[in-house]
């Protein structure tokens, strides 16, 4: 059987050590290659290529690294082969009960081929003590490694605000504070979108937009025709296209369209090459911006105009909160034991916070064990337990949990964008729906009457982002990327400013439920890069990455006290909060 490399779960493995492995088809193939040829695991094949790397004090694979990697596994099979088998120590084999072996491997079907991965004496390792009693599936083989994670319960980084006081701030807080959703709610159930209805949507917001940057920008007093020859100087807003025209190029500063706010989309080519500014394109932003169109062919641009980030709602001055972010998956991808899950909520018994986010996936289509003959339940009957897991663990606590589906990911959820929140009709759930908080990705909640607005969304907007922007600048090397790339979701004034999505999507929907009416004081926006905490245009975004990350993983802790003083207008909640991104 074919070996296929999960070129995404690969380069999560390699992050643990600061190593990357680029897409570039060669370098994917080759690793396959190896693989398959030598019976090396995607686990087997990183810890021999971080030593590779160690070793030449690399950081990204490149093929001179795989070369070292293809003679070293030449050379240890070469001396297995010469290796007298009196030498030879003897393999102590592992009885596997007939009640788990695969269909597939007692048929002698495709399953045998997996037999040298499958039969380890890690996979059939049982779960015991507290990871026993709170697994929603009992006979998952437990996972040794995370058992074996070095340095739990660090504090990988701190930022704490300049006002912050650690005094007062538990006997400050009010559990009575009510959480609730202020932003639009999507659609339970979707069709086709009427085209109609996405032009209209998609005029009304560029409308709006060029309202704000004529009130912003004195110099546009009126928009003129991009379109028409002339020497010169005209203003015309739009919507950033990729020209895909431009022979496959990819999308860059070179390939770039506008989309200008008429009936029939009209989109003419931009040149930026006069441009002395910074120049920060993305697919679906919406800019203004001058230019001359002599040809009539293109538009030469010399100035670019973006909008600017709304303001943030006023908030109490007494507020207190300690609010924890986690987001999944919540357990290894070769186990549904949730120990990651599991150890958190152990934490959380213990300090007691006031909101825990817990952002999907939760049931994760990318794990590996969720396919084996071995899982005897259903996917929403695992959800389902789990929900109960977690209701029952945070029995005496006062904690209130926010649940959020990934739409992506999250295999108890339609795979669409915007997601509703997960609905379940079993019985047992009708007391833990009134006791937990599930709600739609994305989505706004308001902690108290004028409390602070905490944006949640699963669905990786930064990593889109990350995956998409061009940015040009004389400062690049000393510019702060991820800061850069969480600003777009303030000053486009969405939760998803991409278009095309990533992820399917209803664009109606898209333009409605993901658009910022303020700026939300924290935003939860979780992805696979580094975990982080950024201040960025009056809010701070919150990446925790992954709870489970190969053996060990990240959550965040957020502590809030504005006791210690009056919110001022140049000032943000991080000022008064205590950030730390912790291991698990």
């Amino acid at each position: 059987m074919a070996f296929e490399l999960d070129l995404e779960d690969f380069n999560d493995q390699l992050a643990l050590f600061n190593l990357t492995c680029p897409d570039n088809e060669q370098i994917v193939e080759k690793l396959e290659e190896l693989c398959q040829s030598f019976r090396k695991t995607s686990d087997d094949i990183c810890n021999d290529i971080v030593s590779v790397m160690n070793n030449d004090g690399k950081s990204v694979i490149d093929r001179n690294i795989l070369a070292k990697l293809e003679e070293r596994f030449e050379a240890e099979t070469k001396k297995a082969i010469n290796t007298p088998r009196s030498m030879k120590k003897p393999v102590k084999s592992v009885r596997m009960p007939l009640s788990e072996r695969s269909e597939f491997i007692l048929s002698g079907g495709p399953g045998d081929d997996e037999k040298p991965h499958h039969m380890s004496n890690t996979a059939f390792t049982k779960l015991e003590g507290h990871f026993l009693e709170f697994s929603p599936f009992p006979n998952s083989p437990a996972n040794e490694k995370f058992l074996k994670r070095s340095e739990p319960g660090l504090v990988v980084s701190t930022m704490r605000g300049r006002k912050f006081q650690d005094k007062g701030l538990k006997g400050g807080a009010k559990h009575d504070d009510k959480v609730k959703i202020v932003s639009k709610l999507p659609n339970n159930f979707y069709g086709g979108d009427k085209s109609s209805m996405v032009i209209d949507a998609k005029s009304t917001r560029m409308s709006e937009f060029a309202k704000r940057l004529q009130a912003t920008n004195e110099e546009i007093a009126d928009w003129g025709n991009p379109l028409a020859p002339s020497v010169d100087f005209v203003y015309t807003y739009g919507q950033i296209v990729h020209d895909d025209t431009r022979d496959n190029e990819k999308f860059g500063e070179n390939s770039v369209a506008l989309m200008i706010n008429d009936e029939d989309g009209t989109m003419i080519r931009l040149n930026f090459s006069k441009v002395t500014e910074d120049v920060t394109l993305f697919p679906g932003q919406i800019i203004a911006v001058r230019g001359t169109n002599e040809t009539g062919e293109e538009l030469q641009v010399d100035r670019i105009f973006t909008p600017k980030a709304l303001p943030v709602n006023p908030v109490e001055t007494d507020i207190t909160k300690d609010i924890w972010f986690a987001c999944g998956p919540y357990t290894a991808m070769d186990n549904c034991g949730y120990e990651h899950l599991c150890e958190l909520l152990d934490q959380v018994v213990a300090e007691k916070p006031d909101i825990l986010v817990l952002a999907g996936p939760f049931v994760d289509r990318k794990n590996t064990f969720l396919n084996k003959p071995n899982l005897t339940i259903t996917y929403d009957n695992l959800m389902e337990d789990l929900l109960c897991k977690i209701k029952e663990k945070l029995v005496n606590t006062k904690t209130e949990v926010i649940i959020q589906p990934s739409s992506s990911r999250d295999l108890c959820t339609p795979s669409v964008f915007p997601s509703p929140a997960f609905r379940f009709k079993s019985r047992k759930l009708d007391m833990i729906k009134k006791e937990l908080h599930f709600v739609p990705d994305p989505c706004i909640v308001r902690i108290g009457h004028n409390g602070v607005d905490m944006a949640v969304t699963s669905s990786e907007p930064i990593q889109g982002l990350s995956n998409s922007e061009f940015h040009r600048s004389i400062n690049q090397e000393n510019s702060d990327r991820i800061a850069r790339l969480c600003s777009h979701l303030l000053t486009q004034q969405s939760l998803y400013p991409l278009e095309p999505t990533e992820i399917p999507s209803s664009l109606g929907d898209l333009l409605e439920v993901c658009q910022l009416t303020s700026t939300p004081h924290i935003v939860f926006a979780p992805t696979k890069l580094a975990s982080s905490a950024k201040k960025v245009n009056g809010s701070v975004f919150i990446n925790s990455s992954t709870l489970a990350k190969g053996p060990t993983g990240n959550y965040v802790k957020m502590s809030i006290n504005l006791n210690a003083g009056e919110l001022g207008p140049f000032e943000t909640i991080a000022d008064y909060a205590n950030i730390q991104i912790m291991k698990i």
